[in-house]
């Protein structure tokens, strides 16, 4: 899905992509050479409210655009640098010029993915928010930003950007600040602990989406109908979408080659057939199985690998110093 510019208005589902220009990724790639975000998990003070954060810094040649999507479950703050992005969003299309000095926007949780398109290089600092995160910190209901961007820091409220999220050359130390900032800024909120009930559904997300929610409810002493308003307000959905939508990201990640390649045949096994796997692949992303796994996807792909990192980890296959399988070693950041 990279193609150089034109004046379409929306990127076609099967765009082919025999005529990709050259991509450099400065924070990792796949072994196939990919671009990926160096991420991590962030420090122990944090992950109440942040699961994840990442940088990505690619740059392509003059002219070049990206145009592909994402689909993330929880909030994702990304401070945008460089080139401009269009996404297209449950209010329509919406263009944004972020420039050298930047850009914060507040991603709502998604029901499907949502294109967006780049023009160019580009620098972005992901911050995956918890589904605990919008709750206790007075923002909108979640319910209210499905698919929806907004233009604002949602901690301070404003636009301004804080200098340690600034891009550095080194990724590492750019992370480094990155969380920093993010740190001192949480500080100031002093949100509440988050929802023990919200922890366990997150872990049930990622490492058994094909649970029953009657015997997990049943295991937390919660009713039904409590499971459903607490997760219903915290993460805008209902806990059977949310697991449905966690068996189609382990999917598409599976198919994207960000995910354990062991794991890609059992995967498949939470599918009846293959017209149900496709069914919901295009119902998700508007690809079919064989679409995503030969198409280019750099976009989404960043994405799903930032996800299955910390999959991976919650379910103990990745330890905290452990690169991911699907990872180049020659790639990452620091490597000679």
């Amino acid at each position: 899905m990279t193609t150089s510019k034109d004046d379409q208005e929306m990127p076609a589902s099967d765009k082919a992509d025999a005529d990709l220009p050259p991509i450099q990724s400065h924070t990792g790639s796949t072994r196939q050479g990919m671009p990926l975000a160096l991420n991590r998990a962030p420090g122990e003070d944090l992950q109440d409210w942040i699961m994840r954060i990442g940088v990505t810094s690619v740059d392509m040649p003059e002219g070049a655009s990206i145009e592909c999507m994402s689909l993330c479950e929880h909030p994702v703050i990304r401070m945008i640098y460089g080139a401009k992005w269009t996404a297209w969003t449950a209010e329509g299309k919406i263009e944004y010029e972020p420039g050298d000095d930047g850009l914060v926007l507040y991603f709502g949780p998604e029901t499907k993915a949502m294109n967006l398109r780049v023009d160019g290089s580009f620098r972005v600092v992901s911050i995956n928010c918890t589904s605990a995160f919008a709750t206790n910190f007075g923002l909108p209901d979640p319910r209210e930003t499905l698919d929806r961007i907004l233009p604002f820091d949602p901690v301070c409220g404003l636009q301004h950007i804080a200098e340690g999220h600034h891009p550095q050359d080194d990724p590492h130390a750019w992370l480094d600040a990155s969380e920093q900032a993010l740190r001192e800024s949480l500080r100031v909120g002093c949100p509440e602990r988050a929802h023990d009930l919200l922890d366990a559904f997150e872990h049930l997300t990622l490492t058994d989406p094909a649970a029953s929610l009657s015997d997990f409810a049943e295991r937390l002493e919660v009713t039904p109908r409590t499971l459903e308003r607490t997760i219903s307000r915290n993460w805008g959905v209902t806990p059977k979408f949310a697991l449905r939508r966690a068996r189609a990201l382990d999917m598409a990640a599976a198919l994207l080659g960000v995910a354990d390649a062991t794991e890609e045949s059992e995967l498949r096994l939470r599918y009846f057939d293959q017209s149900h796997l496709t069914r919901e692949m295009r119902h998700f992303f508007d690809h079919t199985p064989g679409a995503m796994q030969t198409g280019d996807c750099p976009l989404l792909r960043i994405t799903m690998e930032i996800r299955q990192s910390r999959r991976l980890e919650a379910i103990a296959r990745l330890a905290g110093s452990e690169s991911p399988s699907w990872r180049d070693p020659a790639a990452e950041p620091g490597v000679d």
